[in-house]
């Protein structure tokens, strides 16, 4: 396969390296070059290439050992991007490990695509998305809410979020909050708000609302439910 890099950082690992084209040699290189960083995942895409996974970033290493990589490495024979596979997957698998049960769901009548948004009621975008969930709901997409404080937990935003979960409706309560409303305070209960906003750093998560796809595509910020649908069938 051919491959280009974009937005490249070169660094040299080693000035002479032997050609043990293994998982464990190019691990360990990098770990000597680097000691301080944890390799959380490592794959030998061909020849010439590892990819790594660095604090939840994608990494590419020559197999001799020389340079590693940071950049969009892409197969010029399929034009498909190998790094956003990678990532994509990563979003997958962090995606799966959130609790269902810490998910605000509005289901259709027949499932045929679900949504997972980190979605901040106090957002005016996450506002107007969400007024857009009946014609998603409509169209048979299921929405999955990530409740998701944009500043953090040290905001009205926050406890209004962790209000809203506790109360007796969560759905109602979160209708209220998105039509501006302000909750009281309700009585204090196990919540997944602050779990979530690990989970939003996982998956670099900055602003709101982020959509994800089932496939691990991502949608940054607002978009109408006619362009949402449309992105789907892509």
């Amino acid at each position: 396969m051919k491959y280009v890099l974009l937005s490249l950082a070169l660094t040299i690992l080693v000035s002479c390296a032997k050609k043990e084209n293994t998982d464990i040699d190019i691990g360990k290189k990098v770990s000597d070059a680097y000691p301080s960083i944890s390799i959380d995942k490592i794959r030998k895409i061909d020849d010439k290439f590892h990819e790594l996974i660095i604090n939840n970033q994608v990494y590419y290493a020559t197999n001799d050992g020389k340079y590693l990589i940071i950049g969009n490495v892409i197969d010029l024979d399929t034009k498909e991007s190998i790094t956003e596979n990678t990532k994509m997957n990563q979003r997958l698998s962090i995606i799966d490990s959130i609790n269902k049960e810490n998910f605000v769901i509005y289901k259709p009548k027949k499932t045929d695509h679900i949504l997972t948004i980190f979605t901040d009621t106090s957002c005016p975008y996450c506002q107007k998305l969400h007024n857009e969930i009946p014609d998603l709901l409509d169209n048979n997409i299921e929405i999955r809410y990530v409740l998701f404080s944009r500043n953090g937990n040290d905001v009205d935003a926050y406890s209004q979020l962790v209000s809203a979960w506790c109360s007796e409706n969560k759905t109602e309560a979160l209708e209220n909050l998105f039509a501006g409303d302000i909750l009281d305070d309700a009585e204090p209960c196990d919540n997944p708000i602050a779990k979530n906003l690990e989970h939003a750093g996982l998956l670099s998560v900055e602003g709101t609302p982020t959509i994800f796809l089932e496939d691990g595509r991502i949608i940054p910020g607002y978009q109408s439910a006619e362009n949402i649908i449309a992105f789907i069938k892509k």
